[in-house]
């Protein structure tokens, strides 16, 4: 009799179970939507002159202390203002900014929409420091962003700072590690939607020294390309390039630094095996390397991983002024408005193969494959507004210029991001069951 139970709670089951699957279900399913991130300009720093280079005429923007505000058309491909961060409409083309104060310097950054973690290599909070650390928080809540400075004299104290909703806030360099020479900062945000900007300003006493925007880097890595960096500016004036590296983790670093010139790749003598303490900056002078006539790109090759950057100091001329170069990393498309402006962009990998495509100010288009092996440097052709390159073989790249105020450096990387979410469709099936 048992027996006889359990072969039909058995069958009952078989039975149950195949009516189920029978069944129609309610599928789930969903949209996917993409979208670019709005992008995020600071404000002017002191009385410098700022002009952002927008996508174009047509870009929306408003300014960031008024999130209510409508976005409107700008009618240019440039927007000048002095005292409030800009909130720019999500678009695939980079927003680029340039600072500059007349006759003694000029610094260059590409506009981004927010980062976890940005590291700084660059500035010093010596007597000469005017460096600062940059904060903008495009959310409506306020946000929390955590500062670690890192010097010769290895780490410093982690300094939480707050910044209330749709607003910026400036902080000196010197406030963090007083007194030191070679800084490195990382900015992590703990809560919000925050972008960090590092502007490196030195004077001594009324003389002007220079000033140049640090780019972040991402993470630190064992290998790094650092492009487009300049032999010299007009005449015989020669730049003068200073590597600064650190080990970003708790174990110290074994380094080789590797020229890459499009008259010879080769490691300087006594470049080949340089010891970096565990999370302790360090400056290297390359003023007695011949780096040969023409723009170069070093490569940095590290046992684990490192922050590193170059500042060159230049004199042509008039100009006195100082750069900063961070690591570039490999893209795929990426366009800016350059608005006139002529930089030489370097393109540093085994295999180089780059399409350009660009348009000037009468509005004709032209474009040209970039070729080459190991390091390739082009020099924009003037009048040019939007450009885009299209990297087909993993190049690194970065750009360099001099103007009558100074000189700086922009990797070219992608400043856009974009987002995607989830969007699920409605379905009546779920409600009333199909026959």
């Amino acid at each position: 009799m048992k027996e006889t139970r359990a072969s039909f709670a058995l069958l009952f089951f078989i039975i149950a179970a195949h009516i189920a699957y029978l069944l129609p279900q309610a599928g789930l399913s969903s949209e996917i939507t993409q979208s670019y991130a709005a992008t995020i300009c600071p404000s002017a720093i002191g009385d410098a002159r700022l002009t952002n280079l927008l996508p174009s005429k047509n870009s929306l923007i408003r300014e960031l202390s008024q999130p209510n505000a409508k976005l409107r058309k700008n009618g240019q491909g440039s927007y000048s203002i002095s005292k409030n961060a800009v909130f720019v409409d999500g678009n695939p083309t980079n927003v680029t900014q340039i600072q500059s104060k007349a006759g003694r310097w000029t610094a260059a950054l590409t506009c981004e929409s927010s980062s976890q973690t940005s590291w700084f290599v660059g500035g010093t909070a010596n007597v000469t420091s005017q460096s600062k650390l940059i904060l903008v928080n495009s959310g409506l809540g306020d946000a929390i962003v955590d500062v670690t400075s890192f010097s010769e004299n290895g780490r410093g104290a982690t300094v939480p700072i707050t910044i209330k909703a749709s607003s910026e806030k400036v902080v000196r360099v010197d406030s963090f590690d007083p007194g030191t020479n070679q800084i490195v900062l990382k900015v992590e945000t703990r809560s919000g939607r925050v972008v960090a900007y590092l502007l490196d300003e030195r004077v001594r006493g009324l003389n002007n020294i220079g000033a140049d925007f640090v780019a972040p880097i991402t993470k630190p890595e064992p290998s790094l390309v650092i492009a487009s960096l300049p032999i010299r500016y007009g005449g015989n004036n020669k730049a003068a390039h200073t590597v600064r590296i650190m080990s970003a983790g708790q174990v110290d670093a074994d380094v080789s630094i590797e020229v890459v010139s499009p008259e010879g790749v080769f490691i300087p003598v006594g470049f080949d095996d340089i010891k970096i303490g565990a999370q302790q900056v360090r400056d290297l002078d390359l003023s007695e390397v011949d780096l040969g006539n023409k723009t170069f790109a070093l490569k940095i090759t590290s046992s684990v991983p490192v922050v590193a950057g170059v500042i060159t100091t230049v004199k042509s001329g008039s100009v006195s002024d100082f750069m900063w170069s961070a690591p570039s990393q490999s893209f795929g498309n990426v366009a800016l408005n350059l608005y006139g402006l002529e930089p030489t962009v370097t393109f540093v990998a085994e295999r180089i193969q780059v399409d350009v495509n660009w348009r000037n100010n009468s509005g004709k288009q032209f474009s040209k494959s970039l070729i080459g092996d190991e390091v390739l440097s082009w020099k924009v052709p003037p009048n040019t507004r939007l450009i885009s390159f299209t990297n087909k073989t993993g190049s690194k790249a970065a750009m360099n210029w001099i103007s009558r105020d100074g000189v700086t450096h922009l990797p070219l990387t992608s400043g856009t991001k974009l987002e995607s979410a989830s969007k699920p469709i409605a379905d009546i099936a779920v409600i009333q069951p199909t026959k």
